[in-house]
């Protein structure tokens, strides 16, 4: 009761709360710059917190492996999860097994590999949008942003995803963009190695941009004369305009 009132108890609190003394968290501005991609798009890009990296690494949801069983030498079984690199059968190679033992371990392993890449997708995935849609501000042109629906992406997001996927078409263009964006942002040598390979697994999966080569890593800035080369073909960017 206040001044004769009813309160809830959660309004009370609230009141209660307001009384509390403040502790302010220190400022921190991530560092910003400007970014031009090779068909001479220039955009500006922005440090990324490195909880949200760290968190876009997260093993979280990832398949357990099926285990095998090995006898020791001194007898007893030991149980050793599969590793990650085993041959994977065809249908017509787990149909071959007469052991119904054997073959439904083999059925397991297959279907533990779809599923860890499935996982592994998902993960690559959410790296590379958290680069593009967190890392840089701009976002593509209306008429650009038009010519992309009209391929099939939809959502705003979505749409500036795959306009700066699309600019990023080899390992090498990857790259670079990956260091540049990271070099704002302050994260440990071993995360960024394996944040790099889910970037780059994300948006060489993503539908847009081919398959990566084995990116070397970039060094420096492109020089303007390097970052003025012909654009993709393909892609909405290069519509005639008019």
């Amino acid at each position: 009761m206040i001044n004769g009132s009813y309160v809830a108890d959660f309004m009370a609190k609230r009141l209660a709360d307001d009384d509390l003394p403040l502790v302010e968290a220190p400022k921190t501005e991530l560092p910003r710059a400007r970014y031009r991609f090779a068909d001479g798009t220039t955009v500006t890009i922005r440090g990324i917190s490195l909880m949200l990296i760290l968190g876009a690494q997260s093993e979280t949801g990832r398949p357990e492996p099926p285990a095998r069983s090995v006898k020791m030498a001194g007898g007893g079984m030991q149980h050793i999860p599969r590793r990650d690199d085993e041959k994977v059968l065809s249908e017509a190679e787990l149909a071959a097994i007469q052991d119904p033992e054997k073959r439904k371990a083999e059925e397991a392993y297959a279907r533990y590999r779809r599923e860890l890449s499935h996982w592994e997708n998902e993960r690559n995935t959410r790296m590379a949008r958290l680069l593009f849609l967190t890392g840089v501000e701009d976002s593509p042109p209306p008429e650009i942003a038009g010519l992309w629906k009209q391929l099939g992406f939809h959502g705003e997001m979505d749409i500036k995803y795959a306009w700066l996927a699309s600019k990023l078409p080899d390992g090498d263009a990857m790259q670079h963009f990956f260091d540049t964006v990271t070099s704002l942002t302050t994260a440990t040598e071993e995360g960024l190695e394996r944040a790099e390979a889910m970037f780059q697994g994300g948006v060489s999966g993503s539908g847009v941009v081919g398959t990566p080569d084995q990116a070397q890593p970039a060094t420096g800035e492109a020089r303007p004369e390097e970052a003025q080369g012909p654009s993709p073909a393909g892609y909405p960017d290069i519509a005639p305009s008019g």
